[in-house]
């Protein structure tokens, strides 16, 4: 007589005790009032039926000679650099991975997550998953920026690893950029404004995107400012942008009439924060990442081997 097909739900609970919480086998089979057999049956089934996936771990394609230099070159926490092998894995899913891995231990009791906008910063929160500490809040750095269906929209960044990890969201309801400094300082004074603006305050890990100065970076690709506004931050010497605010090859704010009507974090309250992640690849990027570092916004980084390269070779 053939044995009865187990639920979906009780393959789930079996394989959560088993990878999630490290309860050896025979510990189930007690807490459960079954036998071992049946525990290694049920696992073996949640793996083929694709509930439990086996993958190479992330950190099997890191770089670590390239972390050790970008620490030491400057003057970084920690570093996360992925290796660009042949492999089926995607180099941007791959680093989202990494880099939550290598931050998912930082987090505490009441810690609060800042996230801005961009594709790096949503492969990380894709990466999400949950983690064992309470009172977690992830809150927006900066205003919306593109459409708010988009997975690299700020907004939805933020309710992505709020739910993977288990945390409270919490959204600047406000455009990234508005019209005049006016409507900037009465948004700003809106209660509910206002209350995300003194959270943000609070932040103690920030993963931000860097934004270099080509069209294709999202802070113009999405319309925040007309191109020949874009040519005026140029000349002014912007490299790069962190929450739609410019700095230049000194890792200094280049200051313009933007600033009053942006609604985001302020460059200079990211040396204040414990953990300043930036998570950004590419070429094109290396002078805004470089000059990032070398205004000390940013303390850690997330990247890929050819990019990590670039930066310690100039």
């Amino acid at each position: 007589m053939a044995r009865p097909k187990p639920d979906e739900q009780a393959l789930i609970n079996v394989a959560r005790l088993r990878y999630e919480d490290g309860v050896p086998q025979n510990e189930i089979a007690r807490n459960l009032q079954i036998s071992e057999a049946t525990v290694s049956r049920y696992l073996k089934l949640a793996m083929e039926l694709g509930i439990v996936e086996i993958r190479v771990a992330t950190r099997a394609f890191r770089n670590a000679a390239l972390e050790a230099r970008l620490m030491q070159r400057f003057g970084l926490s920690f570093a996360i650099v992925v290796d660009r092998r042949p492999t089926d894995v995607d180099r941007l899913q791959l680093l989202g991975n990494a880099v939550f891995r290598g931050i998912e231990d930082l987090v505490a009791n009441d810690t609060v997550i800042g996230v801005s906008n961009g594709e790096t910063v949503a492969s990380v929160a894709a990466a999400g998953r949950m983690i064992r500490a309470d009172n977690l809040s992830v809150v927006t750095l900066i205003g919306g920026v593109g459409r708010a269906e988009e997975a690299s929209h700020t907004g939805e960044i933020c309710r992505t690893l709020a739910r993977r990890i288990g945390a409270q969201a919490w959204v600047l309801p406000v455009p990234a950029v508005v019209d005049s400094m006016e409507a900037a300082e009465a948004l700003r004074s809106t209660s509910g404004v206002s209350d995300i603006f003194q959270l943000i305050d609070r932040v103690s890990i920030a993963i931000v995107g860097i934004g270099a100065m080509t069209e294709g970076a999202s802070t113009f690709r999405n319309g925040l400012f007309p191109p020949s506004r874009v040519q005026a931050i140029i000349a002014d010497g912007a490299v790069g942008s962190i929450c739609a605010r410019f700095y230049n090859a000194e890792g200094q704010v280049v200051h313009s009439d933007i600033d009053a009507r942006t609604l985001s974090l302020p460059l200079d309250a990211l040396p204040n924060v414990t953990h300043s992640i930036a998570v950004a690849m590419g070429p094109e990027k290396v002078p805004a990442i470089r000059a990032a570092m070398r205004g000390r916004m940013i303390n850690a980084l997330g990247t890929d081997a050819e990019t990590a390269a670039l930066l310690c070779e100039g």
